[in-house]
């Protein structure tokens, strides 16, 4: 429904446009040209953070035989030249060797931020521009195996992350729980009011 408004009544919208000192709240909405720059900005310095995290990986030589299948391993192999595993460009598509996205290794691996960005030794990654829309923020994709390992260095073992999954899941349960029965205890409540 339309709210029609005389000439002298000005809408809601266009007043705290005013009072925020913009010229017309129908020219507010959309993406300004300045996004353009401030998104460029942002990935000229993404990318010299991996430049320069990759500083440390450079005078490495290759090793000779891919890890997996013991073939000929060559130095623009791309899980060697992005991170460091031995591995050929034929033994890339294994599963072991998928990357993951960074909220994918947070839910799988229950890993924290801290447990990615600043325990030691760094995890390698790639900056991909998000699939899903490229405004939002650019993907960051690790590799499975060194994942593994970093799960293995936080939790000891994997049957100690797979008790850690449960109870993170036994306590999601309860919690919702608890919000069904506080919405219950609302609802009686607002019917105990109408009704008496």
């Amino acid at each position: 429904m339309k709210r029609h408004f005389e000439k002298n009544q000005i809408s809601i919208v266009e007043k705290l446009y005013k009072q925020h000192h913009k010229q017309s709240y129908a020219s507010a909405g959309g993406f300004n040209s300045d996004d353009d720059e401030y998104e460029e900005r942002r990935e000229q310095i993404s990318e010299a953070l991996q430049k320069n995290k990759n500083r440390l990986y450079q005078n490495l030589s290759a090793p000779e035989l891919c890890s997996d299948c013991e073939g000929p391993l060559f130095s623009d192999a791309y899980l060697w030249k992005h991170f460091n595993k031995p591995v050929c460009n034929k033994c890339r598509e294994l599963e072991r060797n998928k990357l993951i996205a960074r909220t994918e290794a947070k839910t799988r691996y229950l890993l924290t931020d801290a447990d990615l960005d600043f325990r030691k030794p760094p995890l390698r990654y790639i900056s991909r521009k998000n699939p899903h829309n490229p405004r939002y923020g650019d993907m960051k994709l690790y590799l499975r195996s060194q994942l593994e390992t970093r799960a293995l260095e936080v939790y000891g073992s994997f049957a100690s992350l797979e008790e850690a999954k449960q109870k993170r899941d036994q306590n999601r349960e309860k919690a919702n729980e608890r919000r069904f029965e506080k919405k219950i205890h609302s609802m009686r409540k607002e019917v105990g009011e109408i009704l008496f």
